[in-house]
């Protein structure tokens, strides 16, 4: 272990820890030198870092070291709830679902987004049992591990052993894993490693002396000072080689310049070109003479995306307004969709690869309860916690509307089991208990996770759909005599027609009252179409076929046709089973609610196809019913032919 002490003006004296700290100690107060050699798992040399061709191919989900496996309905070993090994657990499961890494992987997503696992400082790695909590968005060490999340804080090598468990773990599985750093500030500012090393250097300070705040988190690190930018591309450079890290989101990229962003790209690019980068480019702060990393900017940088507001507000409603309502709330209006599904390269992004297409995140309200609240209102706190159907839907035509977009697809872990926080808008301090993943809930919502799962699918084997330049957007036929509440366009593959689909078209209606008529639009239309995504199911296979150039689409739902030509000739297949599983759980789900009408004893019996149906009904739409339909058929599937 180890410090330095620095002496200003002859007389002043401070003791710190070293700014290029790699290791530290618990608390990270002291720095600590490690053979990292011998913090490697077995095999680590051995496994491969998974494959990412461009940033749009990636799914991202965003999730919290201690969230994902706390509760105990993760499955995890106790002794590793909350921990970096969590994520190395096999075999995890709930009630015969599986949970954790077990269902990233069926999930189907890319890479998982960290939330930040740098030392941070507002959580006492010494009192475990006080069951704290943070986001870790308050730095303290840039280049050693978070030790909360170990299962020994007090060994320096064993934060470090325990995280490349987690990336190993997820390598193994084709997984990326992205880092979420915070090189915009400090969490202390005197009394920062970086004012008590070189005073009023690594901080942009005002006019008066004092220290700027675009952050709003009392400083904001000046990355235009050349050491500043060298210790950010020297601390990426360590993370991406040390620990084979796949990606980095920048917190608050929109502080940081245009010309340390560009550096960092070309570093990353001598060691791996597929490291993803993304950030928030939000407009927060001014240097006089400086680019800025913000959104008008974004299209400066080659290979760093931003995340795009527009369609996450286009969608479910103002972000920062609990009741405001959006496209899927029926509220109207497509132009704000439009932009979205074109990732921005009408307004600022250059092309798709420059936009993070999303509807939720770590901050504000979760998407579920976003639509609770604007919905059913806030009075009534235990509705965020209860499923209604309608909202359901709305979650489903949510994660069409982002997964058929152009642009890297994102999303917050637990989105696609509409994963609630009791409408808290900002948890970032709030009780573990509240924003744990509560796992229980793949059997409650298995139906909406069926339908991510399936859009994930999709999204993955039709190549326009991760086109990481305009090609595919200047071929995109959008339809102009449609609802007003309803949006269509049409792909046409320019890229790999040889081998997948053809001409696809998606369809969303946003209406909450009424089916829509749609007159299918483009050049060269096929009479014959093939529907792979509708307001029950999604994926690549086929649920029904369509003749003709009109489709009536249900309200609150998205519809995805194939021209069945190019359907028939791909023969593009999914396994199933996941969703089918899913499904089923629901459905029984579903029918263990029926004593409210007097049904509870002819549902536990799980065989009777009325009973499932009368689920539905209590359930609230015809899209419940349409849901557990389904989940008899696999009952069915799976006990027999004791019943016809």
């Amino acid at each position: 272990f180890y410090t330095y002490t620095f002496e200003f003006d002859h007389k002043t004296r401070h003791e710190t820890i070293d700014i290029y700290a790699k290791a530290c100690g618990v608390n990270g107060n002291v720095g600590a030198v490690v053979d990292f050699k011998t913090t490697d798992p077995e095999g680590w040399d051995k496994v491969k870092k998974p494959k990412c061709r461009n940033a749009c191919d990636a799914v991202v989900y965003e999730c919290h070291v201690r969230d994902f496996s706390a509760d105990s309905s993760s499955g995890v070993a106790p002794e590793h709830r909350g921990k970096y090994v969590a994520f190395a657990d096999k075999g995890t499961k709930y009630q015969g679902v599986n949970t954790c890494i077990e269902h990233l992987k069926e999930l189907g997503i890319t890479h998982v987004h960290l939330l930040p696992v740098e030392d941070y400082a507002t959580v006492d790695e010494s009192k475990p049992w006080l069951n704290q909590y943070n986001w870790g968005y308050d730095p303290k060490n840039f280049n050693c591990l978070e030790g909360s999340y170990s299962t020994d804080p007090y060994d320096p090598k064993c934060r470090i052993r325990e995280f490349k468990q987690l990336v190993m773990a997820l390598h193994e599985n084709g997984i990326g894993v992205v880092m979420d750093v915070v090189y915009n500030h400090t969490y202390y500012t005197e009394e920062s490693a970086f004012e008590r090393s070189f005073p009023y250097y690594y901080h942009r300070i005002r006019n008066d002396g004092s220290f700027s705040n675009g952050s709003g988190c009392g400083n904001e690190t000046a990355s235009n000072h050349m050491m500043m930018r060298k210790f950010m591309i020297d601390s990426l450079r360590f993370w991406a080689t040390e620990y084979k890290i796949d990606g980095f989101r920048f917190d608050l990229m929109g502080l940081h310049d245009v010309d340390t962003m560009k550096k960092i790209r070309e570093k990353l690019n001598t060691i791996d070109k597929r490291i993803i980068m993304y950030g928030e480019a939000w407009d927060l702060g001014y240097v006089e003479g400086v680019d800025l990393a913000v959104q008008k900017n974004i299209s400066k940088i080659d290979g760093v995306a931003a995340f795009n507001d527009g369609i996450r507000d286009a969608i479910k409603g103002d972000n920062f307004e609990a009741v405001g309502k959006g496209y899927v709330q029926g509220k109207g209006g497509t132009a704000g969709i439009e932009d979205g599904v074109m990732a921005a390269t009408k307004q600022w992004a250059e092309t798709p690869a420059d936009t993070v297409t999303y509807v939720s995140c770590h901050d504000n309200m979760t998407f579920y309860d976003k639509l609770t609240a604007s919905v059913l209102g806030t009075k009534d706190p235990s509705l965020y916690r209860k499923r209604n159907e309608q909202l359901v839907q709305m979650n489903k035509l949510g994660a069409a509307c982002v997964l058929t977009s152009q642009g890297m697809s994102f999303m917050l872990a637990g989105e696609e089991m509409a994963r609630s926080k009791d409408g808290d808008h900002n948890s970032y301090v709030s009780s573990p208990t509240l924003n744990q993943i509560d796992w229980q809930c793949l059997e409650k919502y298995g139906d909406l996770t069926a339908y991510y799962k399936g859009l994930i699918d999709l999204r993955k084997s039709y190549a326009p759909f991760t086109d990481d330049t305009k090609t595919t957007i200047d071929n995109m036929t959008v339809f102009k005599n449609t609802d007003t509440k309803v949006l269509g366009f049409m792909m046409t593959n320019k890229l790999t027609a040889d081998t997948q689909w053809d001409k696809v078209i998606c369809i969303f209606n946003a209406n909450t009252d009424k089916n829509v008529e749609v007159q299918l639009e483009g050049e060269n239309l096929p009479e014959n179409w093939v529907v792979v995504v509708n307001n029950v199911s999604a994926g690549v296979e086929k649920l029904k076929e369509i003749e003709g150039t009109k489709v009536t689409v249900p309200s609150t739902s998205a519809m995805v046709l194939v021209d069945k030509e190019s359907f028939e000739k791909a023969n593009i297949k999914a396994d199933t089973d996941f969703q089918q599983t899913l499904i089923e759980n629901t459905a029984h789900e579903a029918a263990t609610q029926l004593s409210t009408v007097g049904e509870k004893r002819l549902a536990k019996r799980g065989k009777d196809h009325k009973a499932l149906k009368i689920a539905g009904i209590v359930a609230g739409t015809a899209a419940g019913v349409a849901a557990v339909a389904a989940g008899a058929v696999v009952l069915k599937k799976k006990k027999g032919k004791k019943r016809k």
